[in-house]
């Protein structure tokens, strides 16, 4: 039981919220996530938050906006952050790219917040807003992409619930498909198909690669998840395209995804080049290009596009 007077020290988490400057959602995040703020239950079921451990979460959000990862610092005592921020020109010496990527978990936590609420006209609009300000390429690279890793980890910590992630995955899916067939209106010339495996049933890192696709000069032509090998052919068949890009998630079977990607190239005479992108994409295969990430997809395709210029 707890006393009376251990009680008065003791807060709940929107007071703990008010008097720190971070959300409880955050909050909760961070205590389930690396286990501070501790709380204690109350008999009544409630939690609550110890007074005292206000000076170190004021420390910690001052060490985050100074550009330190939350795993570094969250679970640090007041002492150890108070060592970390002991140089006044720390921020400076700190490298703006670092201080970018706390500006933007910023942005994902609040992202993350609206999904908790289901507000999906605060998430588009936000979509929308960054979007803008940072070109299609960044937004993809430093925003879509690391939220989209961050709800995944959320679920399976079960931070969110089933509802939750189909709900966040919708709005993406809508936002994400919009902008590529903006990008691709009124294109001719060559063509770029973008496709699955069957058995693949991940959509968003294909989505986002579809938007990167869609900068290029090329005319993207969408297949979505899931595609039976032998419409990837007959579709490459008629339509001719220059590239196939294929988006593998870790699903699938490593074994079998490289005797399907042999067999298309096999069937279409390797007359059209494949780039494989995902977690599963099969690494070391023969005439098979292997991209890492979305910044290095766009790289390889201004190359791809300035050899077919070349050789017109």
């Amino acid at each position: 039981m707890i006393e009376t007077q251990e009680m008065e020290s003791l807060i709940s988490i929107g007071e703990l919220s008010r008097l720190t400057g971070i959300t409880t959602h955050t909050l909760r995040v961070w205590e389930k996530r690396y286990g501070s703020p501790c709380s204690q239950r109350l008999p009544s079921g409630h939690r609550r938050y110890l007074k005292e451990d206000i000076p170190r979460l004021r420390a910690v959000s001052k060490a985050l906006e100074s550009g330190y990862r939350a795993s570094k610092v969250v679970p640090g005592t007041l002492e150890e952050l108070h060592g970390l921020m002991g140089l006044k020109h720390l921020i400076d010496k700190y490298p703006k790219s670092d201080q970018e990527k706390t500006s933007n978990q910023l942005i994902i936590d609040s992202w993350i917040s609206f999904i908790h609420d289901f507000h999906d006209d605060c998430l588009l609009q936000s979509f929308h807003q960054k979007w803008n300000q940072l070109g299609p390429l960044n937004f993809i690279v430093h925003l879509m992409a690391p939220f989209i890793e961050e709800i995944g980890k959320a679920w399976e910590l079960e931070e969110l619930t089933i509802s939750q992630e189909h709900f966040a995955t919708e709005c993406i899916v809508s936002f994400l498909t919009n902008k590529w067939r903006q990008l691709n209106i009124r294109k001719e010339g060559w063509t770029i198909l973008m496709a699955t495996l069957p058995g693949e049933t991940q959509l968003l890192g294909m989505l986002m690669a579809t938007v990167i696709a869609s900068l290029s000069g090329g005319k993207v032509i969408f297949l979505g998840p899931n595609t039976p090998l032998e419409d990837v052919v007959l579709t490459s068949k008629k339509q001719q395209p220059r590239l196939i890009c294929f988006s593998i998630s870790c699903i699938l079977n490593p074994l079998e995804t490289e005797e399907k990607i042999y067999q298309i190239k096999n069937d279409l005479k390797n007359k059209i080049s494949i780039v494989c992108g995902g977690k599963g994409a099969p690494k070391n295969l023969p005439n098979i290009n292997r991209i890492e990430d979305f910044s290095l997809f766009n790289k390889w395709l201004e190359e791809f596009e300035s050899n077919l210029r070349v050789s017109k």
